[in-house]
């Protein structure tokens, strides 16, 4: 058997393969960037990016963090395979952009580790919001936004993805807000000390009592009550609880694909009489259960090498190699497409309604995304795919950002 640092390199070999093959997907080695779906092509071109310069483009939803941290590189110049960066979000016409910073889920119950991972993220996406302040601004507020968007800049607000990162400590959530991160997605993948995620097995039926304070405590400080991957019983609960409109930052439909990440009808009615909205995802394997099922086959082959691979005792190193392995897994054939995500985004408006829809990405760095959306420079295509299935022009603003703009609005005002 290999050793240990061999092990590891065949590992991070995996990784390389992918980035050539995404490179040769966006310098045309492959037809597959050639691929339009036919919702985008019989719509009206002038129009439409009149439409779409005149909306508010707003993302929900990225890991731009993890690159400018644990890739080290600048967001300021075009990064190699990726999906976001400032220059594909200016082409794109995107004007707010939402950047995860993402909590490992093993760092849980390591004490002091969750918050100091959330710190590292937000730290260096201050510094890369800095070192970009012509062209780029944090936004804790709707005022913010309002404020960077009209002097031409791309509005981006922070965002804690996994509740666990303030450690059980109200006077934590406090702090992070008061740093500059204005949404918190309530859980990951694991149930923690205050909240049941989706993903994991129930600890509380929802929200305990201290998650019900959290609840509270970010109704009245003015932060975004995110509850993608939390479990239904956790949602339920919040919407018992929060006196603000919540949103799903990066999650689709059931009705389509009854996937643990999407979001029922039942849930969408509850989410429309609370005022908020989910933002739908792009993610592959949430998109159409074809998809899904050709991902478990190959992580089903692949998945008992990976265990064998002893785990890094740095945490840095751990968490640095999860990134830049997680683009195995993913089948390159039968991509879903734009119409799948329309799809979602029809079927959220059916139920839901108009007012409660709008977009979340979560294309993570090295990964594939949708065919006819390619990155951030892609956003466009969503704009045209809208028209082309009937929308109004006011419909089509609400869905690519006005709705998100409203519920930030609510809960954050010019605070």
């Amino acid at each position: 058997m290999p050793n240990r640092t061999a092990r590891l390199i065949i590992a991070a070999g995996i990784v390389t393969v992918f980035v050539f093959y995404r490179a040769g997907r966006e310098t045309g080695g492959s037809k597959v960037v050639d691929e339009t779906p036919a919702s985008v092509s019989a719509v009206d071109e002038e129009e439409t990016m009149a439409l779409h310069d005149e909306a508010l483009v707003w993302d929900a939803h990225n890991d731009l963090a993890y690159r400018v941290l644990y890739e080290g590189l600048d967001m300021g110049k075009r990064l190699p395979a990726g999906h976001v960066d400032l220059p594909r979000l200016e082409e794109g016409r995107v004007d707010v952009q939402t950047v995860a910073l993402f909590v490992e889920n093993f760092l849980y119950g390591q004490p002091g580790q969750p918050s100091r991972q959330a710190r590292q993220l937000l730290e260096a996406m201050l510094q890369a919001i800095e070192a970009n302040s012509g062209r780029v601004e944090l936004a804790r507020t709707a005022g913010d936004i309002e404020r960077i968007v009209a002097s031409g800049k791309v509005a981006m607000p922070l965002a804690i993805e996994g509740g666990h990162a303030i450690e059980a400590s109200l006077e934590s959530l406090r702090e992070f807000h008061d740093m500059g991160v204005s949404s918190i997605t309530l859980t990951h993948n694991v149930s923690h000390d205050w909240a049941d995620s989706g993903a994991d097995d129930s600890r509380w039926g929802g929200l305990n009592e201290l998650g019900r304070n959290v609840v509270r405590e970010m109704n009245r400080i003015g932060m975004v009550i995110d509850v993608s991957h939390v479990s239904d019983s956790t949602f339920f609960d919040v919407m018992e609880v929060t006196e603000d409109p919540v949103i799903f930052s990066h999650s689709g439909v059931r009705a389509i694909h009854p996937h643990r990440r999407n979001v029922s009808d039942d849930m969408l009615r509850a989410l429309a009489e609370n005022g908020g909205v989910l933002a739908v995802v792009f993610v592959l394997n949430y998109l159409t259960p074809e998809y899904s099922q050709a991902m478990a086959e190959l992580r089903a082959i692949s998945r008992p090498w990976f265990r064998q691979v002893p785990v890094p005792e740095d945490i840095d190193t751990r968490i640095a190699l999860n990134h830049l392995n997680a683009s195995r897994d993913w089948p390159m054939e039968d991509l879903p497409s734009l119409d799948d995500l329309l799809d979602h985004i029809d079927h959220a408006v059916s139920v839901a309604g108009v007012d409660h829809v709008g977009l979340g990405a979560d294309m993570y760095p090295r990964n594939p995304s949708p065919i006819g959306i390619r990155g951030a420079e892609d956003y466009p295509n969503i704009t045209r795919g809208l028209k082309a299935r009937g929308y109004s022009d006011e419909d089509v603003k609400k869905i690519m950002g006005g709705n998100l703009f409203r519920v930030w609005e609510e809960v954050t005002g010019g605070r």
